[in-house]
């Protein structure tokens, strides 16, 4: 397990979400479920209100209301770790296949707590990191709307170019500035 915290973002599948938990120790958990597929065990430890449960599915519209919250919901995360003093412990976002929905949560993520960076440049290093993401354009777009970013987080996503539809590594870190 790694004490020595880093400010950072960790994608993973459910598959290796407990692997990922293992070895960065994360302070904060971002599961997002499928109604049928359950919690990891070793996120029992994570305190209520440093887990985001997000069980549903993001690709899918829903009620307005519940985009809006399951937003608000992730932009408090983010908030709440920037305020956090140094070291800042790890956010491990983890989604069934770890492509879609928590890389676009990772992307939300990245644009709320390094609010002065260019949208491009975060979309930009979230491709490079993981060549196989393909953030989910509902979620962006909720968060886009939600952060009034005027459309530019999803044309940032819009604009990269395709993804590798193989997954070269299982579990992603994206540094964050914080």
């Amino acid at each position: 397990m790694r004490r020595d915290f880093e400010p950072m973002i960790i994608v993973s599948s459910l598959e290796h979400a407990e692997v990922a938990f293992k070895e960065y120790a994360p302070g904060y958990v971002i599961s997002i479920l499928d109604n049928d597929e359950p919690t990891p065990p070793a996120f029992d430890c994570v305190p209520d209100e440093n887990h985001l449960k997000l069980i549903e599915d993001c690709s899918r519209s829903s009620d307005p209301m519940d985009c809006e919250n399951r937003c608000a919901k992730l932009l408090a995360i983010a908030e709440r770790w920037r305020a956090e003093p140094d070291p800042r412990a790890p956010i491990l976002i983890h989604c069934h296949q770890g492509v879609a929905r928590s890389m676009a949560v990772a992307y939300i993520l990245m644009c709320a707590i390094e609010q002065d960076t260019c949208e491009r440049r975060i979309a930009d290093r979230l491709r490079n990191a993981a060549p196989h993401a393909d953030p989910n354009l509902m979620l962006v777009s909720e968060a886009d709307a939600l952060m009034n970013r005027e459309d530019r987080m999803v044309e940032a996503i819009l604009d990269l170019c395709p993804s590798c539809g193989a997954v070269e590594n299982q579990v992603v870190t994206l540094p964050v500035a914080a």
